[in-house]
This record gives C-alpha cells, structure tokens and sequence, in this order.
C-alpha cells in the first residue's frame, strides 16, 4: 500500500475509534456517487475491514437517479476490489426536473432512498463520504447564513429503522483523497445534474480556499474548532 492509502486508513481508524462508528459484526453500507470522496471511502473501509479490531464487512450501493449515466465502471471498480455492490434505480431526476432550487429535496429523497436500502436489507451502518472540509464548509454556512453553532455529525440515529449513518471521512481532507485518486485512477463520473452548484457552498468554499493561501489548513482549523479532531 502506498503512503497515502496509509495515512487514509490511519484517518478512517481514529474516525471510527473515536465516535464508535463500527461494532463486532456490523454490515457496513457505502452510499457511492460515484465522486472522489465516497469511492475513496468505500476503498478505505474495505482495506480497513481487514485489521480492524471489530469485524465487519463492507457493501456499496449507488441512488440511480434516472440521468442517462453508465454506472459500469462504479460496478467494474467494486468487483475489482470485492466489494457487494448494488444499484437503486429511481425517478428522482424527473421529481426535480423543472425547480428552481432543486438541490434540497434532491438530497431528502436521495437520503431516503439509501436509508431504506439500508434498513431492509439489514445494514446496521450507511456510511456517507463527507469529509473534513465538508465539515468545514458546513460549519461557516450554518454561521454566516443562518447564525448557528452547527457542523456535520460523525454519527446520526434513526431509530425507527435500526440505523446509523456514519461519517468515516470527517478527520480526512480534501486534499489528501485528490491525491489518493489520482494515484488509483479511481473511475469518478463528473455529476450528471447540471445544478450541482450551491451559491452559499460555493461562496464559502472560496473564502476557505483564499484564506488557506496565505494561512495553510483553514479546513482543519474550523472543522477542529467544532471538536472534530484525532
């Protein structure tokens, strides 16, 4: 294993340690976009099976939102490195065809899709791929535009169907999993949406950015700032 797999096990293993994210014979879910972040952690999870000290075991699931995407490669790359691998094929893309501000529900129904996924086929864990700079730009966006103290959870509840989504990727940045999947070759499809963009993420995602030029590991600094630390 290369360095940077490494150093993004060691992440994933002080994540999970620390808000007690895995027990001896949980099934592990990981929700693939197909996106750098949630490819590198089911990668990282999977490795990460081998030797932690809890047993578990590592799926994949992929929300097919009806877009015209080949999904082939999340599947190729999953059989490659033995990961069960499933998709959910939906109609969220025509539920959201037409807003002005899609963005929310997309996330709501997509949520729900995976978190039933989950909870019928008896995942004890869905594992989302937000990382430390997520948690970051999370925690400026909730300060600057809705004057509150709040970042992203390591780890949420629902009871009502025996689950907990977990976030193994909050003590991991951005940078290290850009590296990570250059050096894999980790097959990242670009979002078929066309309205990924976010005004107030993409605002505070520049005022990171900036602000790590002159003051490297702003990221950091806010996302530990909000406890998330190893």
């Amino acid at each position: 294993m290369s360095t940077k797999t490494d150093i993004l096990l060691s992440d994933l293993r002080k994540c999970a340690e620390k808000y007690g994210m895995i027990r001896e014979g949980d099934r592990v879910l990981c929700a693939v976009s197909g996106g750098k972040d949630s490819l590198a952690l089911s990668y990282g999870l999977k490795r990460l099976s081998a030797f932690y000290p809890q047993s578990f075991s590592v799926a994949a699931v992929t929300v097919d939102m009806g877009f015209d995407v080949d999904l082939s490669p999340l599947r190729d790359f999953m059989e490659r490195e033995d990961i069960p691998y499933e998709i959910i094929r939906t109609d969220i893309g025509k539920a959201i065809d037409g807003l002005e501000k899609p963005c929310s529900l997309c996330a709501r129904l997509r949520r729900a899709a995976l978190c039933n996924y989950a909870s019928e086929n008896g995942f004890a864990k869905l594992a989302l791929g937000h990382t430390e700079d997520d948690a970051a730009e999370t925690a400026l966006m909730n300060l600057l535009f809705g004057g509150r103290i709040y970042t992203l959870e390591p780890t949420t509840v629902y009871e009502d169907k025996a689950l907990t989504l977990i976030r193994p990727l909050l003590l991991t940045n951005e940078r290290l999993i850009s590296s990570l999947s250059k050096e894999l070759s980790l097959p990242v499809l670009k979002n078929p949406c066309g309205r990924e963009s976010d005004s107030a993420r993409d605002y505070v995602r520049d005022l990171i950015k900036n602000t790590d030029k002159t003051c490297r590991g702003t990221a950091h600094r806010i996302a530990k700032a909000y406890g998330l630390s190893g």
